[in-house]
């Protein structure tokens, strides 16, 4: 299945945090509105093109609802590229503004947006940045749906955290008792895509096809969507999982020059295969990929918190032959964008 252009991408995010009324809204005298430049922003010729026009605009913004609107919608760009440093920074200035939604945007509380911010903080290796989160106001929260996402993404840091099977005992068994609970519905399919994920057994899988049969989790458990290897998800110690996808999906439909052009200047440069906080696991994974005909190399990369992450990566060719002949090996990969 072709997956649709970052253009469209941006296009489907945009439309998402719009109301649907009309596409335009005149800017007041003392500057733009946020639907005005996401309109403008979604018009560019690349993703990485649109977030740096909001990044820009930002500064012309007067209005402290349209900033709070604007700084939450980058944050959803940010975090669709995979930038998710960038992305929590948005999401907790957006949350940090104490101001209502601008008009034509999408409604969403301070609440939320630390939510948001705590799930890109998981995602960009920064655990002890995303307890934090979890450790502000929010927890005083009023909303059923908000407790019972703290309490998930608590087992989430956990899980982060541990470095062996056994390090995941204790959160699994919490993970196990919230998902039998009625306050915890509303982050059921994560919870059981987690349990999935850490047990490898078919009845989480089972439960999700049967429960949620449209949702993003039982996609994955059913081999029509794949978790990307982002630190969040694929360095957590697990069992290895088994489910047969149960359709094979159809051949890519025929595609114009124009979205042709737009997918060769998407293609990345090179793949993370690894983040490791030491550098001799990192160097231990690079030589078991060498063991496979593979030639990795070792990057180092400051994170703000202060920690140091060592980086597993390759470089990809045009054609994109080397994901695919690592995924054939056995080794998920992430593509890097230059």
């Amino acid at each position: 299945m072709r997956l649709p252009t970052f253009r469209a991408a941006l296009a489907a995010a945009a439309f998402a945090f719009a109301s649907s009324a009309s596409s335009v809204w005149a800017a007041d005298a003392e500057g733009r509105t946020a639907r005005a430049v996401a309109d403008e922003a979604v018009a560019k010729e690349s993703p990485q093109a649109a977030v740096s026009f909001i990044q820009d605009a930002l500064p012309q913004i007067s209005g402290l609802s349209e900033k709070r609107s604007l700084y939450a919608f980058l944050g959803s760009l940010q975090e669709m590229l995979a930038l998710y440093d960038d992305a929590r920074k948005s999401y907790a200035a957006a949350a940090g503004i104490a101001a209502g939604d601008a008009e034509g945007m999408v409604k969403k509380s301070a609440e939320r947006l630390v939510i948001d911010a705590t799930r890109c903080a998981l995602n960009a290796g920064e655990y002890d940045v995303a307890a934090q989160y979890l450790n502000s106001a929010v927890r005083n929260s009023k909303s059923a749906e908000i407790q019972a996402s703290i309490k998930l993404y608590e087992q989430w840091i956990a899980l982060c955290r541990a470095e062996t099977e056994a390090d995941v005992a204790e959160p699994a068994v919490l993970l196990r008792a919230y998902a039998d609970m009625p306050s915890m519905q509303s982050v059921k399919p994560s919870l059981l895509l987690t349990l999935w994920y850490l047990s490898g057994s078919a009845e989480y899988a089972d439960a999700l096809r049967r429960e949620f049969p449209l949702s993003a989790e039982a996609a994955i458990v059913s081999g029509k969507a794949q978790i990307l290897p982002a630190p969040f998800w694929y360095f957590v110690p697990h069992r290895s999982v088994s489910v047969a996808p149960e359709a094979v999906l159809p051949d890519a439909p025929a595609h114009d020059a124009s979205s042709s052009a737009d997918a060769a200047a998407e293609k990345p440069a090179k793949l993370q295969l690894g983040l490791f906080r030491e550098e001799s696991n990192a160097r231990s994974f690079a030589a078991r990929l060498k063991e496979k005909g593979f030639d990795a190399s070792i990057s180092r990369e400051a994170r703000a918190s202060g920690t140091t992450y060592f980086l597993v990566v390759m470089e990809e060719k045009p054609d994109g032959s080397v994901a695919a002949s690592l995924k054939t090996a056995g080794f998920e990969c992430y593509p890097l964008f230059e």
